[in-house]
């Protein structure tokens, strides 16, 4: 990572450190900071509709080994399991793949009591979607370490292409400069520019039954005063997926924005943007102000609409 000096023109490195050397334990410091910044880090993982289920959770009775961090990708109805390592471990990726196996034994009620339990945020809402979608038979994997053996992402890639497991591998970076740590996240596996050619083989994504939840069912849950009119004004375009509260592609080639999908969430409309325009930070700032939060993931962007006065500027931005 380089620090731009813009008064004299040219790059300055960044000292690079290790969690060892700063003292940063793993469990402590490392994953409860991505617990508490679960928002910010979802996107850093390309998990953009992850909901985080909670961590320290034993996957059966018989063991007493637990998994990292347990999450839900609402857009599949998937578990993810999440396996930190400070530094390289070869154990990893079996660890993950027994505790995948585990959770793959898992029913929605299980799931469900175990969210109660952990007492997550938007629990409700997470349940709600649970209930209301098939669970997927795949388990996603997310590695996520300083540095990995090669043999690990070597029977990753693996098990992923031949097998058409759900397997991501993150190295985390820990930068310093005078008193500020940074950290950067960089996938490894699979790498970005063949993501999109990998057959998964094997996974199926359930479609749920649309007629058991309708948008009637969804809209009291939803606490914002402009809920009912955002939900009249998307309908008016499109039928959307009422089990999973969004509209995916409302609008497709939209100032260089390849699509929009509106997600409604119980506390506020979510917004996310595939494709890349230039200076598109800049563009949404303009149409929205500069208090807007905007979140970059891999294929886009996201942000949210928790105000009247947003939503108005949303709806002229969108059009009819």
């Amino acid at each position: 990572m380089l620090k731009f000096d813009m008064d004299n023109k040219r790059f300055e490195p960044l000292a690079q450190g290790n969690f060892k050397q700063e003292q940063i334990l793993e469990r402590y410091d490392f994953q409860s900071a991505i617990v508490s910044s679960w928002e910010q880090i979802k996107h850093s993982l390309n998990i953009p509709d992850a909901y985080l289920v909670g961590q320290e959770i034993t996957p059966h009775h018989s063991v007493q080994n637990s998994i990292d961090l347990l999450a839900f990708d609402s857009d599949d109805s998937s578990i993810i399991v999440i396996e930190l390592k400070r530094d390289k471990d070869k154990l990893q990726l079996l660890q993950s793949l027994s505790y995948a196996a585990m959770v793959a034994t898992w029913d929605r009620e299980k799931l469900i009591s175990q969210i109660q339990y952990s007492t997550v945020s938007d629990s409700e809402e997470l349940v709600d979607l649970i209930n209301n979608n098939p669970l997927n038979n795949t388990v996603k994997i997310i590695l996520i370490s300083e540095r990995y053996d090669p043999e690990v992402i070597i029977t990753a890639d693996w098990l992923a292409n031949q097998y058409g497991m759900d397997i991501t591998a993150f190295s985390v970076s820990l930068y310093k400069l005078e008193d500020d740590t940074f950290v950067n996240f960089e996938q490894r596996l699979p790498l970005k520019e063949l993501e999109d050619v990998y057959e998964k083989r094997g996974f199926k994504a359930l479609k749920a039954d649309k007629s058991a939840v309708t948008w009637d069912d969804v809209l009291p849950k939803l606490e914002y005063p402009f809920a009912s009119e955002a939900l009249q004004y998307c309908l008016a375009t499109k039928e959307g997926d009422a089990s999973r509260r969004r509209f995916v592609g409302f609008r497709r080639g939209l100032d260089g924005f390849s699509s929009i999908t509106i997600n409604f969430r119980a506390k506020y409309l979510n917004i996310y943007l595939t494709g890349d325009p230039i200076d598109a930070e800049s563009f949404l700032l303009n149409k929205f102000g500069a208090d807007l939060t905007i979140s970059e993931w891999a294929k886009g962007y996201s942000f949210n609409i928790t105000s009247d006065t947003q939503f108005r500027q949303l709806k002229e931005w969108l059009g009819d």
